[in-house]
């Protein structure tokens, strides 16, 4: 006798599948786990044969693997995923019992008497007359009466069914393993609520931007910003997420005397705000952006394959910017290493995106890292109409550390272009052991 307390013990006791507590964590399953209450199953099974089936002898048909590599691969991996279980299987069952098999349901305040487990045929109908049960259902639906059970026993062995799956494992462990390894990592990361990842990368030219070729050419800073919307190719879950990018020349280089911050999120994409900080004279149509989206995956269901390896750690941190100082200090919570790149960019408010703040990383150490800010509002006021605190500007700046040892990110939307071209490198040469300053 089981009485089930779940919908998902009802479900698996109904599809033959031995209880474990282990199947309820299965990934790719949406289990009904709400309560099941009133009714117990009464089983009577009469086994004959055993299947065991381990995983190492079972190999996967090729159509499985392809499909789950193709999963894989995509821009929506757990999506894909759910949806090749759906189609393939959940569960992989090693034990598989043959024999035939007898139930029925009761509700609960029937069943006075306990239904003791037992091997044999005269104690089962005693049981029976206990709990005044006149027949038990087959798994045809036919009824059979309980004083024929041993006649129906005879009868067994010409027409035997699956009674039992056991010892459950999730059918991806029947893969091989490198590819078990990138179902857990995709897994993990997207069950990982704490920490943020490469969403997706891009770059974008600037060729419709040619009512700038003149503001840019002529040599002047001036104070205006210009919009540049960017859409993805595929929608996002969930606007909670953060762009760092820069403006790359026709040769390919960063170029710090123009200036990007984004902002103005959506679930198409975002807008990039162009700002000349410096005099230079340029063509911006023969320049692009390049750009990394940072979130979490869970909530905006796009994880690009690209770039999955890297780990960042983001950091927000809130201070004043001060007229008479320039470099400020931030700690980090963990060691730093040659190789990384850092991202930042800073706003005035939650609503204000304009880039009016030159960022540049000057020094960094062990666990600090030493940025110059230039505030260009701060830049453009007359000292002598001001106190010194009208000239204090509160700015939040985001900071994303990209654990990547000098490796460049992939670019998901062009695949004939170099590695992307953002952020700041920590080298020999930036490093800093005596970095002491601090905000």
């Amino acid at each position: 006798m089981i009485r089930p307390s779940t919908k998902l013990e009802f479900y698996l006791i109904s599809n033959n599948i031995v209880l474990s507590d282990s199947i309820s964590s299965f990934p790719f399953i949406k289990w009904n786990v709400g309560k099941y209450e009133g009714f117990s199953y009464i089983l009577v099974k009469f086994e004959h044969y055993e299947i065991l089936l381990e995983e190492d002898n079972v190999k996967p048909a090729k159509e499985f693997e392809q499909v789950i590599e193709k999963a894989l691969d995509s821009m929506k991996p757990l999506e894909e995923l759910q949806r090749v279980f759906d189609e393939f299987g959940h569960i992989f069952p090693q034990r598989i019992t043959l024999g035939r098999s007898l139930k029925i349901i009761l509700p609960n305040p029937s069943l006075n008497d306990t239904f003791e487990n037992t091997n044999d045929v005269n104690e089962i109908v005693k049981s029976l007359d206990k709990l005044d049960v006149p027949y038990l259902i087959t798994q045809e639906g036919e009824s059979i009466k309980k004083n024929n059970l041993t006649s129906w026993i005879v009868d067994t062995n010409d027409s035997l069914k699956v009674i039992e799956f056991d010892k459950i494992i999730p059918l991806y462990k029947i893969l091989k393993v490198e590819q078990q390894e990138r179902i857990n990592d995709i897994l993990d990361k997207f069950n990982d609520l704490q920490n943020s990842r490469i969403i997706m990368t891009g770059i974008t030219d600037l060729k419709d931007l040619e009512y700038l070729k003149d503001d840019l050419n002529n040599g002047l800073v001036n104070n205006i910003s210009h919009y540049k919307r960017i859409d993805v190719e595929l929608s996002l879950k969930d606007e909670n997420y953060e762009v760092y990018g820069s403006v790359i020349s026709e040769n390919n280089t960063k170029l710090e005397e123009i200036y990007v911050n984004f902002g103005l999120y959506d679930f198409n994409g975002f807008y990039a705000i162009i700002k000349k900080l410096k005099e230079i004279s340029i063509d911006i149509t023969k320049c692009y952006i390049s750009w990394m989206i940072i979130g979490r995956p869970l909530q905006l269901s796009i994880f690009s394959p690209n770039n999955r390896k890297f780990q960042v750690h983001c950091i927000k941190n809130h201070f004043k910017l001060q007229s008479n100082q320039l470099n400020y200090r931030i700690e980090t919570s963990f060691n730093l290493s040659e190789g990384y790149t850092i991202f930042a960019h800073a706003y005035h408010s939650s609503t204000n995106h304009e880039p009016n703040n030159i960022i540049k990383l000057i020094k960094w150490s062990k666990n600090s890292i030493n940025f110059q800010i230039t505030n260009l509002s701060q830049l453009n006021l007359v000292d002598d109409f001001l106190t010194e605190t009208e000239n204090v500007i509160n700015i939040e700046l985001n900071i994303c550390i990209l654990f990547n040892d000098y490796e460049r990110l992939k670019i998901d939307n062009n695949e004939g272009r170099k590695g992307l071209l953002i952020g700041y490198t920590l080298t020999k040469k930036n490093f800093d052991e005596s970095l002491k300053q601090s905000i």
